[in-house]
């Protein structure tokens, strides 16, 4: 391999298109490109002209704003932006060649990573994104040398790409700024697949959810347990964006076999995923600011996908003390990362908003004969009573689900 072979990566194919794009970049010229994981890649190959193609694009594009795309299709001319480069079909080695050196001449220069000392999460120097751990030992960091705060760089840029999105922090001082930080997960994957499990528990049986190729998803809450048809980049394309009526959702009968390749996942994960997705760093509609936020129970971070400062916020919030506002000023980190938390959160219900109780309205005068006289008071034990309704119970010691 040189040094100008390109990584590229592949949305969308099943195997057997997969098989023959290999079989076509064996043709391509020696060390012109090869095959890589999305994370770890240079470029990415996208068919728009299929089905998923433009929710494919999108969501690639929403993930990786600075990442060249190819793009195959039958009508070329609507190329959304510079980065990305078009083949008309059908596709040729002359054309596919062409595009790659288009490619290169996007890259940035080899040297930035390292002039800035920021390893990009694609990276694959010292291994691919893949061998990152999930987890990293506590004593490994205590010393932590080069090799090991740059394991967690990358770690923490993985982390943030693939879950919180690079939305830039807003002025939350702004009216109009504010309209930004806000989206609406009845219009995403997230709140058709919130309402199929609210109707499988009505009818008690399992529910699907179809798109344009058939059976995407398949829920029964009887169990905990969901089954999907799609790879994962499909289906975080279809969580990104809005479905805008290209989703359907069916009952499943009792003897309807699960469709072929069907990939079995707790329930519970899939709607934190599809949350963080839908999100991108976003509150859900109607979110307060200003509200302290209490955790009423612990998710459990050892098995869903973990946002960056997901434990720090989670500790803050045990304590019912902070709002949305104050956590970011808080914590020192970026506005995506506790937007994103408590949208996948509160998808599964472990937070709650606590609202303030309305001002006090101010003595009346008193009445004719009563002058003088002092105004009665509560008793110690009501409002001892009240107060613990409006504060709630504080989680300090609650252990995780």
């Amino acid at each position: 391999m040189t040094a100008t072979t390109l990584r590229l990566c592949h949305s969308g194919m099943d195997n057997r298109a997969l098989y023959a794009f290999e079989i076509f970049l064996s043709r391509v010229g020696p060390g012109a490109c090869r095959i890589a994981e999305e994370d770890a890649a240079d470029v990415a190959f996208i068919d728009v002209d299929n089905d998923l193609g433009p929710y494919l694009l999108a969501g690639h594009r929403m993930l990786y704003p600075h990442r060249p795309l190819i793009v195959t299709t039958q009508a070329p001319g609507q190329r959304p932006d510079p980065l990305t480069v078009e083949i008309t079909k059908p596709v040729g080695l002359a054309a596919f060649s062409a595009a790659l050196e288009k490619v290169r001449s996007l890259l940035p220069p080899a040297d930035t990573a390292t002039t800035l000392g920021l390893p990009d999460a694609g990276d694959e120097r010292g291994g691919t994104v893949d061998s990152i751990p999930d987890e990293i030992a506590l004593d490994t960091l205590s010393g932590a040398g080069p090799d090991e705060v740059a394991l967690l760089r990358r770690f923490e840029a993985r982390m943030a790409t693939l879950h919180v999105g690079s939305l830039p922090d807003a002025d939350l001082d702004n009216p109009a700024a504010l309209a930004g930080i806000y989206y609406d997960p009845a219009s995403f994957l997230q709140g058709l697949v919130a309402r199929a499990i609210t109707h499988a528990r009505e009818i008690g049986r399992p529910v699907r959810i179809d798109d344009a190729r058939g059976t995407a998803l398949i829920l029964d809450p009887r169990n905990g347990q969901a089954w999907t048809t799609r790879s994962p980049n499909a289906l975080r394309a279809l969580a990104q964006l809005p479905t805008r009526g290209t989703l359907a959702m069916a009952r499943q009968e009792a003897d309807t076999p699960l469709p072929e390749g069907a990939v079995a996942r707790p329930l519970d994960g899939l709607e934190w995923e599809l949350a963080l997705w839908a999100s991108r760093g976003r509150l859900p509609r109607g979110t307060g600011l200003e509200h302290p936020i209490r955790l009423k129970s612990w998710p459990n971070l050892t098995r869903l996908a973990v946002p960056p400062e997901a434990m720090r916020i989670a500790g803050l919030w045990s304590r019912g003390e902070l709002s949305l506002r104050e956590t970011v000023a808080s914590l020192g980190a970026p506005q995506r990362y506790v937007f994103a938390f408590y949208s996948a959160c509160a998808a599964l219900g472990h937070v709650e908003q606590v609202v303030a109780p309305a001002p006090a309205a101010k003595p009346r005068s008193p009445a004719a004969g009563t002058a003088g006289e002092p105004a009665a008071l509560p008793s110690r034990g009501l409002f001892k009573r009240v107060l613990g309704k409006l504060l709630g119970a504080r989680l300090d010691n609650l252990a995780p689900d």
